[in-house]
């Protein structure tokens, strides 16, 4: 339902745009914010004691973009990811306030860093969209821990694969300030995100 929700509102701002027949270019260089969708396989980490089952992600973060010739396109970035555990390990709390004892489950949490790059096309018949296809890779680092507790067990999640991953694309610029994509990534790890949904709006040109 997500998914449709995001696909309904990108095509909506894309038709509402395009009768203008402004010569607006895309930018060479950019800088924007970004937010994937993530999923991620069933995890066991080395020693046994560390499981996964499976999940989604959430990932909010800044990139940058660059187009320094027609057909190519790279960018890097850094994201804060907030994954669902649905095996959380639960610990007893103490509030230093008020005293008061209570039972928190963990959550896991982490950030990663990206880099890539590759083709795109702009047909010359639609004005301000392009689509291409890019490869990358993601280095994640995660752990389980309850929130916001100092003194509480955490479990770094090492085993949790960095990725290669390949990604598709659509790019449409909605003004001369802003453009936006939408993108689906396929990751190759065995233990680690399997795919992912993202949006990306860039706000700045450079």
């Amino acid at each position: 339902m997500k998914t449709l929700i995001l696909t309904s509102l990108i095509l909506w701002l894309v038709s509402a745009h395009a009768s203008e027949k402004q010569n607006v270019n895309f930018y060479d260089y950019s800088i924007g914010v970004s937010y994937q969708y993530l999923t991620a396989s069933d995890y066991q980490a080395t020693n046994d004691s560390v499981t996964i089952d499976g999940g989604n992600a959430h990932a909010i973060g800044l990139y940058y973009k660059g187009e320094p010739h027609r057909y190519l396109q790279f960018a890097t970035g850094m994201d804060y990811m907030y994954m669902e555990d649905t095996l959380p390990f639960t610990q007893s709390v103490k509030n230093e306030f008020t005293g008061q004892v209570s039972s928190k489950e963990s959550s896991i949490t982490g950030f990663a860093m990206y880099a890539e790059a590759g083709f795109k096309f702009a047909p010359q018949t639609v004005e301000r969209m392009s689509f291409g296809l890019l490869a990358g890779y993601r280095y994640n680092n995660i752990e389980r821990a309850v929130f916001n507790c100092d003194s509480c067990e955490s479990q770094t999640l090492d085993d949790f694969e960095s990725s290669l991953y390949a990604k598709a694309f659509f790019e449409y610029q909605l003004t001369q300030n802003v453009h936006i994509q939408l993108n689906y990534s396929n990751f190759f790890a065995d233990k680690g995100f399997d795919n992912a949904i993202g949006l990306h709006i860039s706000f700045m040109g450079l």
